[in-house]
């Protein structure tokens, strides 16, 4: 089986959503990073059970919006 290739995205969490997240990863014995990707990982897999999704998926190129003001700073620290 071929490794599925990966995205990075970087997320802001409030201290409170950070501490709660950081106690059910550690209730469910992980760390923090795993817990979140596992966590998305499901909510990824029933939205793509869905017939709507699936339909969209096919019917649309899905763009992501990133913001000027983002992009700059991306660029300038990728030396762009």
């Amino acid at each position: 089986m071929e490794p599925k290739s990966k995205k990075r995205k970087n997320v802001d969490l409030t201290q409170e959503d950070f501490r709660a997240l950081s106690i059910m990863a550690a209730a469910n014995g992980q760390n923090l990073k795993s817990f979140i990707e596992d966590l998305l990982a499901r909510e990824a897999k029933k939205l793509q059970e869905e017939p709507v999704f699936m339909e969209l998926l096919k019917a649309t190129e899905v763009k992501e919006v990133i913001p000027p003001d983002e992009k700059k700073r991306f660029e300038e620290k990728q030396g762009l």
